[in-house]
C-alpha cells in the first residue's frame, strides 16, 4: 500500500511538470516545488525505482534556461545516480549531456547551488559508472578535471572533497597520469595535507601523490611536499597517513 501511495504521488509530481501554466512566474514556482519534492524523494532508496522511469524528463530540465529548475534537476539526477551503476554507465556515455553539464558551471557562475551540484554529479558519474579507457578519455575531453579538482579545495565540506578525489583516483587508474600533470595536481594534493584536513581527504591526497611522486622535479615542489611528509611520518594522531607518508618518503625522488 505504501509503494502504491508513493507511486501515485510521484506520478502526480510528473503530471505537474507536464502541465501548462498561465504565466512564466507561476510555471517556475510550481515546477521548482515539484522538482524539489522529487529531489528529496530521490534520496530514499524505496522511491528511487519509482522515479528512474522518468529520468529523461528530469534530464530535460538539466539543460533548461531556468537556473532554479536546473539546480533541482541536477541534484535529483545525482541522487538517482548514486549507487546505481546502470544509470551512471548510461549517462557517462552521453557525451553531449556531460559537455552540457560542464557548460552549466560557466553559464551560471552566480548560482552557488549549480556550482556545487554539477561537479558532484560529474564525480558521481565517474565513480559509479562502469567504463573503459575510451569513455574516460571522452569525459576528460569534456574538461571535467578542473571541476573535480576544485571539489578537493572545499574544506568546509569534506564529503565533497572525498568525492572529488575518488573520481580523480578512478580516472588515474583507468587513464594514467598524463592528462592530469598539466592541471598542477601536486599542488592540490599538497593543499590537502595540513593537520586541519579531514583524515579521509588527506589519505586520498597522499595516495594520489604517491602516483605522482616520480614526476616531481621542481625544487620548490619537492621542498614543500617533503615538509608535509616529514611531519606526517612522525604523526601519531593519524596512523594511516603516517604509514603512507613514510612509504612515499622511501621512494624516488625523496629517498
Amino acid at each position: 500500500a505504501l509503494v502504491s501511495t508513493q507511486s501515485t504521488g510521484i506520478e502526480s509530481l510528473f503530471n505537474i511538470l507536464n502541465q501548462d501554466y498561465s504565466s512564466d512566474e507561476m510555471m517556475v514556482k510550481v515546477k521548482h516545488a515539484a522538482l524539489s519534492a522529487l529531489r528529496n524523494l530521490s534520496i530514499c532508496e524505496a522511491a528511487k525505482p519509482l522515479i528512474v522511469p522518468y529520468l529523461s524528463v528530469i534530464i530535460n530540465y538539466v539543460t533548461s534556461d531556468m537556473p532554479m529548475l536546473v539546480y533541482k534537476a541536477v541534484g535529483c539526477v545525482r541522487c538517482l545516480t548514486r549507487g546505481n551503476k546502470d544509470i551512471a554507465t548510461q549517462l557517462t556515455r552521453n557525451s553531449t549531456l556531460v559537455a552540457n553539464l560542464v557548460e552549466l558551471v560557466d553559464k551560471y557562475k552566480y548560482h552557488n547551488g549549480i556550482q556545487g551540484e554539477v561537479p558532484r554529479l560529474l564525480s558521481t558519474l565517474v565513480v559509479e559508472g562502469q567504463m573503459d579507457v575510451s569513455i574516460i578519455q571522452a569525459l576528460v575531453a569534456c574538461d571535467i578535471i578542473p571541476h573535480l579538482l576544485h571539489m578537493t579545495t572545499i574544506k568546509e565540506y569534506p564529503q565533497v572533497q572525498v568525492e572529488g578525489w575518488l573520481a580523480i583516483q578512478k580516472i588515474l587508474q583507468m587513464q594514467g597520469n598524463t592528462q592530469l600533470i598539466s592541471s598542477n595536481i601536486v599542488k592540490f594534493c599538497e593543499d590537502c595535507l595540513p593537520d586541519d584536513t579531514n583524515p579521509n581527504v588527506r589519505i586520498l591526497a597522499l595516495s594520489i601523490l604517491r602516483l605522482f611522486s616520480p614526476h616531481l622535479s621542481k625544487e620548490d615542489e619537492l621542498e614543500k611536499v617533503s615538509e608535509h611528509l616529514n611531519r606526517l611520518a612522525l604523526s601519531e594522531s593519524d596512523v594511516p597517513a603516517q604509514l603512507l607518508a613514510s612509504q612515499i618518503k622511501q621512494s624516488p625522488p625523496f629517498n
